[in-house]
């Protein structure tokens, strides 16, 4: 059975043609600018051939014409080409059109940013754009994750590491401080009773399940070296079953919305916690500590020891809303208002 005719460009007539927007160019400089040494040729490389199949396609289309020749000393005249009304209409839109697919970030956006690059035009509505189709995706592949198993799971993981590196990266040029994007990988992982979100304690004071582990990975064991006289340590992790974030919160100990970042809630742009721990034991393979309100399996970021002069405040201390409401958390604990990924359909 026949196939339909195309009436999408590929990503190569894509480049053909945003080139062809720039100023009038024969096929010859066109496959030059997408060869292995051409600038073009960086993010997106394509043989002579495909370039001249593009342009052919790009001519069915109506998005590029002839527009007179030029001399060439190897041969006969080569053709101008130039883009039609139509042409720089489609490629507008193109470029302003995220991404669908982390897969083909690489190529499609590189190639989009490259071409507002040298038409010195804004980035950002594509940018935004795109950020705005990577948080959505982020969000199903979480799902994705707590869904599959055995080597289902890996490619899930796969896929979603890709989605929260691609979101970093757009971050990065969005915040226009061009440089390595902020990315932390685990040093451990919590061994705790607490296993469900549901009836967790609020907070490190609140926990009376009785000690917990920090196992940390084999890379990170000889950092514990001179941790032993240390009566306290903060643990920094990452919550992995948080998904999403808004700019206010129902908190546990509260009855109305408060903003994010006067609360403690786990949705955060960063679900990043910090619990300040009683030092149990130091082990060959991590720690033991009492008062810890993480989940079994939370990635732990990064270990502190908690020096008094440095940890407590000078001068007068307040706590806002939380003034006379701090001390619920010996009443209250967590329930379902935060619904872990693992749980969400």
């Amino acid at each position: 059975m026949a196939r339909p005719p195309r009436t999408e460009p590929s990503l190569t007539e894509w480049a053909v043609l945003g080139l062809l927007c720039e100023r009038p160019a024969h096929g010859w400089e066109i496959a030059r600018a997408l060869g292995a040494d051409g600038e073009v040729g960086l993010v997106w490389r394509t043989s002579r051939a495909l370039v001249y199949r593009a342009i052919a396609v790009l001519r069915d289309l109506g998005y590029v014409e002839e527009r007179g020749s030029t001399p060439s000393s190897s041969g006969p005249d080569r053709i101008l080409l130039a883009p039609t009304a139509r042409g720089r209409q489609g490629l507008r839109r193109w470029l302003g059109r995220a991404v669908p697919h982390v897969r083909d970030l690489r190529s499609e956006l590189m190639v989009k940013l490259l071409l507002l690059h040298r038409a010195g035009r804004d980035a950002t509505p594509l940018l935004k754009a795109q950020l705005s189709v990577l948080e959505r995706d982020e969000r199903a592949l979480a799902r994705g994750v707590a869904d599959n198993s055995g080597f289902g799971a890996t490619v899930a993981v796969w896929r979603l590491s890709s989605a929260r590196a691609a979101r970093a990266f757009v971050e990065t040029l969005l915040d226009e401080r061009l440089g390595d994007p902020v990315t932390y990988e685990a040093v451990g992982y919590v061994r705790s009773q607490h296993t469900s979100l549901e009836g967790m304690p609020l907070q490190p004071a609140a926990d009376s399940s009785g000690p917990s582990r920090i196992v940390l990975t084999e890379p990170h064991r000889d950092c514990l070296a001179d941790a032993a006289g240390f009566s306290h340590v903060w643990v920094i992790a990452h919550l992995h079953e948080s998904v999403g974030w808004s700019a206010t919160v129902d908190p546990f100990l509260g009855d109305e919305p408060r903003g994010t970042f006067a609360t403690r809630s786990p949705h955060r742009p960063n679900p990043i916690s910090l619990s300040l721990c009683s030092l149990v034991a130091i082990e060959p393979d991590g720690i033991v500590v009492a008062g810890l309100d993480l989940l079994d399996g939370t990635p732990v970021l990064d270990l502190k020891p908690y020096i008094p002069l440095f940890d407590s405040p000078v001068g007068p201390v307040a706590s806002g809303w939380f003034e006379d409401r701090a001390v619920l958390i010996f009443e209250r604990v967590s329930d379902s208002r935060f619904e872990p990924r693992s749980q969400r359909g």
